[in-house]
């Protein structure tokens, strides 16, 4: 049984300021600091043999500060980044539904037909981290790994592990900064969602039981 740990990264300046990170790369926040830290803590425990990062400086930051306590590996992914967004990359998301109207529309009510103008379908990220997810899991059997990686990026993969398809990606919550999902996958890499967008960690006053 291979266990897949999917951590969203932590909360960035695109997060705060409202605007389109994309494949941008953008600088985390105070806030943002705490939840690595606060999420470093939450898996210190689990016994990670490697980590895949986004190669965005918002990911591979939040993956450095979870192996402060794993000291394994870290894996820089191309194949785990966020949506290309073309024309919307750094645009506020006010402007860009001013701007894109029907674009904006579909993608927070349609995202299955969503198309970022010069930028990335949404058909092809999921056509993109369906494989690289199991790829992973493939590649590290038996083995328990830790990705962190985008919101847009992790939705699709949750997808995916939900045993839909593109059609059916609307029905996945989008998790918060630094929320964390558990797989597992089996021998012929069935995935099985044992947790999804836990955020319990985040939360004032939390504090581990062991």
């Amino acid at each position: 049984m291979t266990k897949i740990i999917l951590v969203r990264h932590c909360q960035a300046e695109g997060n705060l300021k409202r605007f389109f990170q994309g494949k941008i790369d953008s600088d985390i926040t105070q806030l943002g600091s705490k939840q690595i830290a606060q999420t470093a803590e939450l898996l210190s425990n689990e016994p990670i043999d490697v980590i895949y990062s986004s190669p965005k400086k918002r990911a591979r930051l939040s993956a450095e500060g979870i192996n402060i306590y794993h000291e394994v590996e870290i894996k820089i992914d191309d194949r785990i980044v966020e949506i290309d967004a073309g024309k919307w990359e750094g645009i506020p998301l006010v402007e860009i539904e001013k701007i894109y109207p029907e674009q904006f529309f579909n993608w927070r009510n349609n995202p299955a037909k969503f198309s970022a103008p010069d930028g990335e379908s949404m058909v092809e990220v999921y056509n993109r981290v369906k494989p690289a997810l199991l790829s992973i899991a493939s590649d590290n059997k038996d083995k328990t790994v830790c990705i962190v990686s985008h919101g847009c990026a992790i939705k699709n993969m949750m997808c995916f592990a939900h045993g839909w398809g593109i059609e059916n990606i609307k029905e996945v919550p989008l998790g918060t900064n630094m929320s964390v999902n558990v797989l597992t996958f089996d021998d012929n890499l069935e995935p099985t969602i044992i947790i999804e967008n836990y955020t319990d960690h985040l939360q004032e006053g939390f504090s581990l039981n062991y």
